[in-house]
């Protein structure tokens, strides 16, 4: 069961959402969920929002299909998507497939939500 991707939601004032996941972001029903979260966050007009995979193992196509899905409903709604704290591994797999070139990576959540602010 650990390997199960798990969400867990913080506000950063006045409108930054960050969602911390911890497990694998992999095919299946939990990758499927990160989508369904992010269209609630959009009907909630929180469009801004950081993805903290500091907890994040291991990612497969499927999951940064995903990731890519949420950053275009994201812009489209005029918002943006970060992602912070990514494991060299992790982070790997987003350079080999080109990836790293369309999401913005962060070290940390503070330093995505301090380039969130500048944002209008």
């Amino acid at each position: 069961m650990a390997n199960l991707l798990q969400n867990e939601l913080e506000r950063i004032e006045p409108d930054i959402t960050v969602v911390h996941m911890t497990g694998k972001i992999t095919l299946g029903p939990d990758s499927q969920g990160l989508e369904a979260l992010v269209h609630d966050l959009l009907k909630k007009d929180q469009k801004k929002v950081i993805f903290d995979l500091s907890g994040v193992s291991y990612i497969d196509s499927t999951g940064m299909g995903v990731i890519v899905s949420c950053l275009s409903k994201l812009m489209k709604a005029g918002g943006g998507l970060r992602l912070a704290g990514v494991a060299e591994r992790v982070l790997h797999l987003f350079k080999i497939t080109r990836l790293d070139s369309v999401v913005a990576f962060y070290p940390t959540v503070l330093a995505a939500a301090e380039n969130f602010q500048t944002l209008k």
